[in-house]
């Protein structure tokens, strides 16, 4: 598989992702880097008419459980961005997961409650315990937050409207095809795992 990969062809993802990967690849620690790409990114995850029907529906087949699809927008040649929606289906959650990758996370449709987790360095702790909860937020429609690892890198989603809640994740991986952790918050033990896309394939597969 080379080249980029566009999932959604419309002129408006079109430049967002032009620009986006211009940032990315730009000098600039991560913090600049961000704050260049939350104006554009605020006006993408404002846009109702670039995104397609089909990519707001809680339906696909991934890891992280049934009623939660994760559709890929756009991958780049590199694997160092890529562009999806997580589609939950009212009343469902993730599992508590982290990405592996900074980048930005907005609420594109419905309301979602977001619970934050602090995670103790395992390497340096021979023993597990309980996931400290440190931020709970509800997020509307328009509503982003930063990905920065390993600051605040795990959490979990919980729909709670009526409506599916489809979140735009713009990240600097391939977050569907990258082996990441799901956590046991009450343990606090790992499990490995790889989402995958409900739309498109890794390229081992």
């Amino acid at each position: 598989m080379t080249g980029e990969e566009f999932f959604v062809d419309h002129q408006t993802l079109r430049q967002f992702i032009a620009g986006a990967v211009e940032i990315v690849r730009g000098n600039g620690d991560v913090a600049t880097k961000l704050r260049q790409l939350r104006g554009p990114y605020e006006s993408l995850l404002n846009d109702p008419n670039w995104l397609p029907e089909e990519f707001k529906r809680p339906s696909g087949n991934t890891t992280m459980g049934d009623g939660i699809a994760s559709l890929l927008l756009y991958r780049s040649e590199l694997k160092d961005l890529s562009l999806s929606t997580l589609v939950v289906a009212p009343g469902l959650s993730t599992p508590v997961h982290n990405h592996l990758a900074w980048g930005l996370v907005g609420l594109y449709q419905g309301d979602q409650e977001e619970e934050e987790y602090e995670v103790q360095d395992h390497a340096a702790h021979l023993t597990f315990g309980p996931l400290s909860l440190r931020k709970r937020r509800l997020l509307k429609k328009g509503d982003f937050y930063e990905l920065v690892p390993p600051w605040n890198d795990v959490h979990r989603v919980r729909t709670i409207s009526s409506e599916p809640s489809v979140s735009l994740h713009l990240l600097a991986n391939d977050i569907g095809c990258v082996v990441r952790q799901k956590f046991d918050p009450e343990s606090g033990r790992t499990e490995p795992f790889r989402s995958g896309w409900s739309n498109a394939p890794c390229e081992d597969q």
